[in-house]
């Protein structure tokens, strides 16, 4: 039987809206199934780095984020007197080799509802207010079972892959039984929203307060809004700390009680944890549903980010049988211990904060262990995949294998006056200063796949110093949809090698 669906989304937050919307654009079939009737109305989620901005350009939705979001002056460690330990500055202006400032201040409930708007523009088939009930494992389909919950009507729908991106309470993931695996950081922590009533005098930039008293963090969200986070102390209830009185107390080093107006007050436990499995069958799970973490690293919705664009183009070149099924196995793979980084690096920083803060009170910031301060900001940078479709099976620095090519920028002067990802397309690219001879098998395969070629003339290369050092050090680079390297041609590796081992890979 031929499902009605190529691909069920189940929850339509950030992650599962941007997959719906990725699918959606390969013209994908996608049914789209959320409990909720309207977007979440709070900020969860605040930030937004350089990668995704680059994502989000792939469908010309960028400027949903631009439009609402304030670039941060840097990230610091402060002490109790708000002197700075450690940190990093963003210099202003400053263009990331993916085309785009390091990072953004959003404010959810905006960005939410203009993906929503998109996404219900879409040719995808959304289900709002609907229950999923049961996911049923037929011969070669999944029927999926809900529950309209206004009208109390059960409905069936039949897909060939289910997506869970159905939050931290996932009940894909428990139908599935994927368990957790914890990697210890279990903190019960205040989180705050304002909405400032005054003039903004307060700084634009984030801060993890290392106070010994109480341990707190600042976000300067996209204004008027502002966020803090105020661990709870040992003995301490969440009944007392939501008390208005209190929380005034709490902000009171940086507002008066009239100059703002509380959004949002609640206790949030702080996880780190990470599903033992991405994948069962054809059952994936994605964003909080497979990795939670705390906010430090400001990468949780990002990682959701990346496992969206991730998976989407592997399904894409599945269901349009560019590729064979078992390339889907490599969405674990590649993700999985990406997500760990991000988990294990939140927890880490926060374990730095309260180091810190134990090195305030005893008056020697220098006693904090070596290796959590290697885990502060500026200290560390989101690493390359490790193992999956790359030359070789794994990173490799020499071919560059695992790292994210740069995207093209056409620069006047100092400002980027556009951006040229348009040129990679969207399949597999081979990037060279000059046209690549193909054998005749080769250039079956390439066309099997939906490969670009492109060749980046001298104008490009000199605008793009970056590029055109990689451009020195190796001739042809072979570009995944996502824009992460494959591998490159070297003295070592010639483009034939290149070929096989992609072939290999993706088992054609």
């Amino acid at each position: 039987m031929k499902p009605e669906f190529d691909v069920a989304v189940i929850g339509l937050g950030p992650a599962g809206t941007l997959s719906s919307l990725f699918l959606d654009d390969s013209s994908i079939k996608v049914l789209c199934i959320d409990k909720d009737t309207e977007i979440y109305n709070l900020p969860r989620a605040v930030t937004i780095d350089d990668e995704g901005l680059r994502m989000l350009q792939r469908l010309n939705l960028e400027k949903i984020y631009l439009d609402n979001g304030t670039q941060v002056e840097g990230a610091y460690f402060l002490d109790n007197n708000l002197k700075e330990i450690s940190g990093i500055k963003m210099p202003e202006g400053l263009i990331t080799k993916n085309g785009w400032m390091p990072s953004l201040m959003f404010h959810q409930p905006f960005t939410d509802s203009l993906l929503r708007k998109k996404l219900l523009s879409t040719d995808c088939s959304i289900q709002l207010g609907t229950e999923l009930i049961d996911i049923i494992p037929r011969d070669n389909y999944y029927e999926i079972k809900t529950l309209d919950v206004k009208r109390e009507k059960k409905n069936s729908y039949t897909t060939k892959y289910v997506l869970g991106a159905d939050g931290a309470s996932s009940k894909v993931r428990k139908i599935m039984q994927i368990e957790h695996e914890d990697l210890d950081y279990d903190k019960n922590w205040l989180v705050v929203d304002v909405e400032l009533n005054i003039k903004n005098k307060l700084p634009n930039y984030a801060a993890q307060i290392c106070d010994p008293t109480r341990i707190c963090t600042y976000i300067p969200a996209h204004l008027p809004f502002r966020r803090w986070e105020f661990i709870l102390l040992e003995g301490e209830t969440k009944e007392e700390i939501l008390k208005q009185e209190k929380i005034q107390e709490l902000i009171s080093p940086w507002l008066k009680a009239s100059d703002y107006k509380i959004l949002r007050a609640t206790v949030y436990r702080f996880h780190s944890l990470l599903a033992k499995h991405f994948k069962k069958d054809n059952c994936f799970v994605m964003g909080d549903a497979a990795h939670q973490n705390p906010p430090f690293m400001g990468q949780g919705m990002m990682s959701g980010y990346r496992d969206a664009l991730n998976l989407s183009w592997k399904l894409t070149g599945v269901i349009k049988k560019y590729f064979p099924e078992s390339v889907l196995d490599t969405y674990e793979s590649e993700r999985k211990p990406h997500s760990r980084f991000v988990v294990e690096g939140s927890a880490s920083i926060g374990k730095l904060i309260t180091a810190y803060a134990a090195g305030v009170q005893n008056g020697d910031i220098s006693s904090v262990p070596k290796e959590l301060v290697e885990k502060g900001y500026g200290s560390y940078s989101i690493p390359p995949l490790k193992e999956g479709i790359f030359f070789n099976g794994s990173s490799d620095k020499d071919s560059m294998a695992g790292f994210l090519f740069p995207q093209p920028l056409l620069m006047e002067g100092l400002k980027c006056k556009k951006r040229l990802d348009n040129l990679l397309g969207k399949n597999f690219c081979v990037v060279s200063k000059k046209i690549v001879e193909l054998e005749l098998h080769q250039k079956k395969f390439y066309e099997k796949i939906k490969a670009e070629f492109v060749i980046l003339d001298k104008d490009i290369l000199e605008l793009n110093p970056l590029i055109k050092d990689m451009m020195v050090k190796n001739d042809i680079y072979i570009l995944r949809p996502d824009r992460h390297i494959f591998g490159s041609t070297s003295d070592k590796i010639s483009f034939y090698d290149l070929t096989k081992d992609l072939q290999k890979r993706l088992s054609i």
